[in-house]
C-alpha cells in the first residue's frame, strides 16, 4: 500500500465539497445524518481492526474521512456566511429601515448602515480605480450613525488600552446611552471581515500608511457586496465570503481612517520590506517599462495591484496566467536557488532541508502570506522536512497529507479555484511524469544496448536528449487533462495554448522571478547595478507578455465555453481515475497483492479501460464543444425575451422562435471600468443559454449604463449586426464601438423610426428616433432606439431611456396589443412614464431595470403606482433578478431568478 495517505484525504476532500455543495450546509436533519455516520465509522473502524479485516477497516475509515469533511465544511459555511459582523450589520440595518419608514424617508432596495469599526489591516493597502482598497479584520463594531464620527487626525499610531473588547477613547459627541456596542469581550475574536473602498485626494497620499498588521478606525458605509441574480453568472457575494469577506464599504476620505496601533515587529519589517522592493522595482524595472515593473512586481511579492488589465485578459487567453500568481512554480524556482546556494556554501543534508524551510517561511510571510502561497509553502517544507528526517515516502502520500492539512485547517479552501488547480496540476504530475520518464528511460536503454550502428547511436542520443523534453510536455499534458474541466466550470474558458506556451513562459518567468529578487538588495548598494539586473527583469516580463500574444495566430487554441454540469464534470473525473488504475494495473500485473495496492481492486481486463475511457472522452467532448449550442441555435418555437439583471442600466436578450438572436443594451458601470459587466455578467447569460454568436446588437444610445459591457460582448460573440440610432460623432465610446465592429467584419446600421424587419417571423419595428436633422454634440436620452417585437397577439415594447417628449409621440403611434409586455422607461424615474404614456400602452406586464441599493430613487414610487393604476403586473430586476418573459404569440409566460411566477392567456 504505497500511498496510504491517498484515500481518507481524498474521503476529506470529497466530504468536504459535498458539505459545501448541500443548499443548506446546517441543520438538525443532516447534522443527525452525519453524527450517525460519524459514530458508524468509528465502530467499524474498531471491529474492522480487532477482526484484521481490512476491507472493514478500510471503508470504515473512509467513511469516517468524509462525513468529518463534510462536517467540518457545512460548520465551516456557517460561519462565514453568518459571522457576527454579518448579525450585526442586518440588525443595524433594519432599524435603520424601520426608522426611515417611521419619518416618511425612502430606504435602498438593499440595506446599508453607517458604522464606526475598528480591526487589522488583513494586507498592503492597495491602489484601485475608484480610490485605495483596504481589507479589513473586524473586530470592534460601533453601530452609532458613523456620519455623526468626528474626522480622525491623522497622527503618530498609538496603542490604545481596551476593556470587555470596546477601545477606550471613543470619539466624544454622543452619550453612552446611544451607543450600541459589538465586540469580542476579552478575547481578540473577529467579527468578520469587510474590503473597504477609501475615495478622495488624500487617500493615495496616506496608502503607504495602511500596512498590513495596523489596527486601523474608520468610519464607513457598510453594504452587501454586489451581486447580479442572473443565470450562469457566479455568485460574487459568496465567492467573497468564502475569501473572508461578509461586507463591503465606503470610507468618504483618507482623513477619516485613523491608525490606532502599529502592527507588531514582523509585521512591520516585512511590510517595509515589501514597500523597499516595489520602490526598488519601480526604479529599476520601471525605467524600461511600466508594464513590466508591475508584472515583477508581480511576481516577487505578489502584488497585482498594477497590472493592466488587458496584459491580464491576455496571459488568462494564453493559458500562462500562473506564471504573475506566486505559486508552485514560483516556490520551486526560489527553492532550487536556496539548495544551490546552500550546496557553494558547503551546507548539505539536513542543514540544508531546514534552511531552506526556515527561507522559505520567511519568504512566504514576506509577501504577505496568501493561501496560493500558504499551500506552495507548506508543500515544500513538507517535502524537505522528509528529506531532513531521511522519511522517504511517494511523493503522492506528501501531496495527500498537505491537502488533507490544508482542508482540515480552513474546508472552504476546497472550492477555492486555486486550490484546485495547483493540487490537480501537481497530482497529474506526480502521476503521470515518472511512467512516462520511466517507459522513456527504458527505450534509452534499450537503444543503448542496440547501439550497433550508426543510426542506433544517433537514435539513443536523441531518445536521451529528448527525456526532459518529455517529461515537460507529459507535465502539461497531464496538468490539462486534470484541469480544463475546472477551468470551463469556474472561468467559463478552455485554453490548450499552454502546452506549448508554458515552455517559453515558465523559463521566463524565472527569469523575471530571479532577476527581479537579485535587483532588490543591489538597489540598497548601487542603482545603476540596479537597473542592469531590471534590464533582465523587464526582458523575461516583457517577453511573457509577447508569448502570449502568440495566441492571437491560432485563436481556436483558446474560447469560451458555457460552465458544464457538475454530472458531467464527476463522469469525466470519475472515468478517468477508473481508466488511470486500470491501465496501470496492466504494468503492476506481476507485482503482489498489496504492492499492486489499489490497481488490483478495479482491474478486471482490458475490456473495463477501454470502456471507461471511452466514457471519459465522451465527456470531455461534451465539456468542450456543449451541445446545448445545437438546441439553442435551432429555437424552441416560443419567444424568449430576458431582462437582465445589470445593476443601475440596461441590459435585455431576446431568443427568437428558431434560434436567432438580438442583445439590446449591455449594461455597464458610469463611474468604473475596473469591472467589465459586458464580460462578467452579459456575457455568462449568454452561454448559459448555448450561443457562442449573435445575430444583431443594438444600442439604445450611448450612455455608459447601456453600452459599458457591449465592447467585450462584440469581441466575444462577432455579432453580424450592430444597430445604432442617432449617429453621435464626438462620442468615443460609441466610435470605438463602431471600429471594433467594423474590425471584425461585421455591419454597423443605423436604425430610424418605421425600419423594420422580420426575425424567425417575429416583426422588430423601430417605433423612435426619427431621422435627425441636426448632428448630435453629446448622447441624450431622448435619442433612445424604441424597439417593439410583435408576434400574433403579443407586443413586447423595449423603451431605453426616453423622456415624456418622446411618449407623448409613441403614445399616438403605437397601436394597441391584446398582451403587452413593456420595459419602463429611463428605470423607472420620474422624467418618464407619464400617467397619459402608461395609459395610452396599458401594458399588463411592466419590467423595471434598476440596481438595488442605488442612490437616484430608481424606481420612483409614484410611477409604479402608474403602472399599478392600469393593472400591470410589475417586476423589478433589482428585487426580482433576471426576469424572462416567454411568449408562443397567444399566452406569455413570466419566471424570475428568485422563483416568482405568473401567466397570461
Amino acid at each position: 500500500m504505497r500511498a496510504i495517505a491517498a484515500i481518507p484525504a481524498a474521503a476529506l476532500l470529497a466530504g468536504a465539497a459535498f458539505g459545501l455543495s448541500r443548499p443548506e450546509p446546517h441543520d438538525f436533519l443532516a447534522d443527525l445524518v452525519a453524527y450517525v455516520l460519524i459514530s458508524t465509522s468509528v465502530a467499524g473502524a474498531m471491529f474492522g481492526w480487532a477482526w484484521r479485516h481490512r476491507s472493514l477497516l478500510v471503508t470504515s475509515v473512509t467513511l469516517g474521512f468524509f462525513t468529518g469533511g463534510w462536517l467540518l465544511s457545512s460548520v465551516e459555511w456557517q460561519r462565514a456566511w453568518r459571522p457576527p459582523l454579518r448579525v450585526a450589520f442586518e440588525e443595524l440595518a433594519r432599524a435603520e429601515r424601520e426608522a426611515a419608514a417611521a419619518q416618511g424617508r425612502r430606504m435602498p432596495e438593499d440595506d446599508e448602515a453607517f458604522v464606526i469599526v475598528e480591526g487589522v489591516l488583513r494586507a498592503d493597502a492597495s491602489r484601485t480605480d475608484t480610490g485605495v482598497s483596504l481589507g479589513v479584520a473586524v473586530d470592534w463594531l460601533d453601530g452609532r450613525d458613523g456620519r455623526e464620527a468626528p474626522a480622525a487626525m491623522p497622527g503618530p499610531p498609538a496603542r490604545q488600552p481596551r476593556w470587555g473588547g470596546v477601545p477606550s477613547g471613543l470619539p466624544r459627541g454622543i452619550s453612552d446611552s446611544s451607543r450600541r456596542g459589538w465586540g469580542p469581550a476579552a478575547s481578540e475574536k473577529k467579527l468578520g471581515g469587510i474590503l473597504v473602498t477609501v475615495v478622495g485626494s488624500l487617500a493615495g497620499d496616506r496608502i503607504d500608511d495602511w500596512r498590513a498588521g495596523r489596527r486601523v478606525r474608520m468610519p464607513v458605509m457598510l453594504r452587501r457586496p454586489s451581486r447580479y441574480l442572473d443565470p450562469g453568472v457566479p455568485d460574487h457575494e459568496r465567492a467573497l465570503a468564502r475569501r473572508g469577506t461578509t461586507l463591503v464599504g465606503t470610507v468618504k476620505s483618507g482623513a477619516l481612517v485613523e491608525v490606532r496601533a502599529r502592527g507588531s515587529w514582523l509585521d512591520e519589517t516585512m511590510a517595509s520590506v515589501r514597500a523597499f522592493s516595489r520602490h526598488a522595482i519601480s526604479g529599476a524595472v520601471g525605467r524600461w517599462s511600466p508594464q513590466s515593473a508591475a508584472i515583477v512586481t508581480a511576481i516577487v511579492i505578489g502584488d497585482r495591484a498594477g497590472l493592466d488589465d488587458d496584459v491580464q485578459r491576455r496571459l488568462q487567453e494564453a493559458g500562462t496566467y500562473h506564471v504573475i500568481a506566486i505559486s508552485g512554480g514560483n516556490i520551486a524556482i526560489l527553492a532550487g536557488l536556496l539548495l544551490g546556494a546552500f550546496r557553494r556554501a558547503g551546507l548539505l543534508g539536513r542543514t540544508a532541508m531546514l534552511s531552506a524551510i526556515a527561507a522559505l517561511v520567511a519568504y512566504a510571510l514576506l509577501v504577505g502570506g496568501g493561501a496560493s502561497v500558504d499551500r506552495a509553502t507548506l508543500m515544500a517544507v513538507v517535502y524537505f522536512g522528509a528529506r531532513a528526517f531521511d522519511q522517504r515516502s511517494p511523493p503522492l502520500n506528501a501531496l495527500a497529507v498537505v491537502a488533507a492539512l490544508i482542508v482540515a485547517a480552513d474546508p472552504l479552501a476546497i472550492a477555492d479555484p486555486a486550490f484546485l488547480l495547483t493540487f490537480g496540476a501537481t497530482l497529474a504530475i506526480v502521476l503521470v511524469v515518472p511512467v512516462l520518464t520511466t517507459i522513456t528511460a527504458e527505450r534509452a536503454e534499450h537503444a543503448e544496448k542496440s547501439r550497433h550502428s550508426a543510426t542506433s547511436a544517433i537514435s539513443a542520443v536523441i531518445v536521451v536528449i529528448n527525456r526532459p523534453l518529455v517529461a515537460m510536455l507529459a507535465a502539461s499534458v497531464a496538468a490539462e487533462a486534470v484541469l480544463f474541466p475546472i477551468g470551463a466550470a469556474v472561468f467559463s474558458r478552455v485554453t490548450f495554448a499552454g502546452l506549448g506556451l508554458n515552455f517559453l513562459a515558465i523559463p521566463l518567468m524565472g527569469l523575471a522571478q530571479v532577476a527581479g529578487m537579485a535587483l532588490v538588495p543591489i538597489a540598497i548598494v548601487s542603482t545603476t547595478l540596479a537597473a542592469g539586473a531590471g534590464w533582465l527583469a523587464h526582458a523575461g516580463a516583457a517577453g511573457l507578455v509577447w508569448s502570449a500574444e502568440l495566441v492571437r495566430f491560432a485563436s481556436v487554441l483558446t474560447y469560451r465555453v458555457a460552465p458544464p454540469t457538475a454530472v458531467v464534470v464527476i463522469i469525466y473525473y470519475c472515468a478517468l481515475a477508473v481508466w488511470w488504475i486500470t491501465w496501470r494495473g496492466t504494468m503492476e500485473s506481476g507485482a503482489g497483492p498489496a504492492e499492486a495496492w489499489p490497481y488490483h481492486l478495479v482491474w478486471v481486463g482490458p475490456r473495463l479501460s477501454g470502456a471507461v475511457g471511452a466514457i471519459a472522452i465522451a465527456s470531455a467532448l461534451w465539456i468542450l464543444t456543449d451541445p446545448r449550442t445545437v438546441l439553442a441555435s435551432r429555437g424552441d418555437g416560443r419567444l424568449h425575451v430576458t431582462f437582465l439583471d445589470v445593476g443601475q442600466g440596461d441590459s435585455i436578450f431576446v431568443r427568437f422562435p428558431h434560434g436567432s438572436t438580438l442583445l439590446v443594451d449591455a449594461g455597464g458601470l458610469a463611474f468604473s471600468s475596473a469591472f467589465d459587466i459586458g464580460d462578467r455578467v452579459v456575457a455568462p447569460v449568454i452561454r448559459d443559454a448555448g450561443f457562442r454568436r449573435l445575430d444583431v446588437v443594438a444600442l439604445t444610445h450611448g450612455d455608459p449604463d447601456h453600452i459599458g459591457g457591449v465592447a467585450s460582448i462584440i469581441d466575444e460573440f462577432r455579432p453580424r449586426e450592430v444597430w445604432e440610432g442617432i449617429p453621435v460623432p464626438r462620442s468615443e465610446p460609441l466610435t470605438a464601438l463602431r471600429r471594433l465592429t467594423q474590425s471584425i467584419g461585421s455591419r454597423w446600421a443605423n436604425v430610424y423610426a418605421r425600419d423594420r424587419t422580420v426575425i424567425d417571423d417575429v416583426l422588430v419595428v423601430a417605433r423612435h428616433p426619427e431621422v435627425g436633422d441636426w448632428e448630435r454634440q453629446k448622447v441624450r436620452n431622448d435619442d433612445s432606439i424604441v424597439l417593439e417585437l410583435r408576434w400574433r397577439d403579443v407586443s413586447v415594447l423595449l423603451t431605453g431611456d426616453i423622456g415624456r417628449p418622446v411618449e407623448r409621440t409613441l403614445a399616438a403611434t403605437i397601436p394597441p396589443a391584446r398582451l403587452r409586455v413593456m420595459k419602463v422607461p429611463h428605470h423607472g424615474s420620474l422624467t418618464s412614464s407619464t400617467a397619459d404614456f402608461v395609459h395610452a400602452m396599458h401594458p399588463n406586464v411592466a419590467v423595471v431595470s434598476a440596481g438595488r441599493g442605488n442612490h437616484f430613487g430608481h424606481p420612483v414610487p409614484e410611477v409604479l403606482e402608474r403602472y399599478r393604476a392600469v393593472g400591470a403586473e410589475i417586476f423589478r430586476t433589482d428585487r426580482d433578478g433576471a426576469v424572462t418573459v416567454d411568449t408562443d404569440g397567444t399566452s406569455i409566460d413570466v419566471h424570475t431568478f428568485t422563483g416568482r411566477r405568473l401567466s397570461l392567456f
